[in-house]
C-alpha cells in the first residue's frame, strides 16, 4: 500500500511540474522585447515646384510589412522656416507603403519628418532634399548644415 501512495505522490508531483514549466515558456516569449518599427522614407528623384509629388514611407517590423499603424503623417518644411511647416496625414498603399501628395511652391531646400505610430512606437525620422534648382549660396547652407548636424550627432530618428 506505501508503495501505491508514493507512486501516485510522485506521478502527482511530476504532473505538477510539468504544468508549472509549460507557463514559464508562454510568460518568457510574453516579456520579450518587441522588434523595432523600421522606417524608410522614399522621395522622388526629382522634384520640381508647382509639380504634385508623391512621398512615401515603408513601414516594417523584424522584416514583415506594417499594414496596420495608427497613424502616420508627414510634417514638411523649407529649410529656416519650421514653424511654417505642415503636417499631412499619410495614406495607406500595401505593402507596408503609406504616402502623401504634395505640391512644393517654390524651389529650395525642404525637410521632411514622419511621425509613424505603430504597434506602440512612434518612430520620427526625417530627411533632406532638394525642390528644383538651387543656388551656389544655398548649397554652401546645405553643407554647413550637414556638418553642424553630423557634430551634434543628430539621429534622425525616435523611438518610444
Amino acid at each position: 500500500m506505501k508503495k501505491l501512495i508514493i507512486a501516485l505522490g510522485i506521478g502527482l508531483l511530476i504532473g505538477v511540474l510539468s504544468a508549472c514549466t509549460g507557463n514559464s515558456t508562454s510568460s518568457e516569449s510574453e516579456s520579450e522585447i518587441p522588434q523595432l518599427v523600421e522606417v524608410d522614407i522614399t522621395l522622388p528623384e526629382k522634384i520640381s515646384p508647382e509639380e504634385e509629388s508623391n512621398l512615401k514611407v515603408k513601414v516594417t517590423q523584424a522584416g514583415e510589412s506594417v499594414e496596420d499603424a495608427d497613424d502616420i503623417q508627414f510634417e514638411v518644411w523649407k529649410m529656416n522656416d519650421k514653424e511654417e511647416s505642415e503636417m499631412i496625414k499619410a495614406t495607406h498603399e500595401k505593402d507596408g507603403v503609406y504616402s502623401i501628395r504634395k505640391t512644393f511652391k517654390e524651389a529650395g531646400i525642404y525637410y521632411v519628418q514622419t511621425h509613424v505610430t505603430a504597434r506602440d512606437m512612434h518612430v520620427m525620422p526625417k530627411k533632406q532634399f532638394l525642390v528644383g534648382n538651387i543656388s551656389k549660396e544655398e548649397m554652401e547652407k546645405i553643407k554647413q548644415m550637414e556638418g553642424e548636424s553630423d557634430q551634434e550627432g543628430e539621429s534622425g530618428g525616435h523611438h518610444h
